[in-house]
């Protein structure tokens, strides 16, 4: 376990507490094949992306059996919200707000310093047209250790991505610095 300056371990009994919780959920609106195309463009820009991905004819006769997604996809890239640079909508309420910032999934009283630590990305079923895709983030670890900044803590985030038949998409674990 690692200590603070005041010999006190940084990890709080609120922030134990907070292991297991989950973000409201987030929910796309239906995929079209326009998103799949377009994102397709720009995944494969300056190539020609896979026939898979724009043309259905061909796609019909794939194992797929009609157009699928990219699994870079990302069916929530062109809801209203809110960017981390630059000018900032006018037109998000405070529902689209607090939602955002509870998906941020923060500890209670993590030092304001972090960054990303890095993400493990498991994809699973194949996005199609039509698909609407529900994200759940969970907390689901806290530790501390030692480092050139001094003490800086861990925490990990689980994110799942299910389709509206309850398949899951992908599953992500993302890990996050604070000091």
């Amino acid at each position: 376990m690692t200590e603070n300056s005041d010999g006190q371990s940084l990890i709080t009994d609120e922030m134990r507490a907070w292991v297991g919780s989950a973000a409201p959920p987030l929910t796309s609106p239906p995929i079209s094949e326009s998103d799949i195309r377009r994102a397709a463009i720009s995944i494969y820009w300056p190539e020609v992306p896979p026939r898979v991905y724009w043309d259905a004819d061909h796609a019909d006769q794939t194992r797929w059996g009609g157009i699928i997604a990219p699994e870079e996809f990302n069916p929530f890239a062109w809801m209203i919200g809110r960017a981390h640079v630059g000018p900032q909508p006018d037109r998000l309420d405070d529902a689209q707000s607090n939602l955002e910032e509870a998906r941020n999934l923060r500890p209670p009283g993590a030092p304001p310093n972090y960054l990303f630590g890095g993400v493990e990305t498991t994809y699973h079923e194949r996005m199609r047209p039509g698909d609407v895709v529900t994200s759940v983030i969970e907390s689901t670890d806290i530790y501390e250790r030692s480092g050139r900044l001094g003490p800086m803590l861990f925490y990990i985030t689980e994110e799942v991505w299910t389709k509206q038949t309850g398949e899951v998409v992908k599953t992500s674990r993302t890990t996050n610095i604070a000091w």
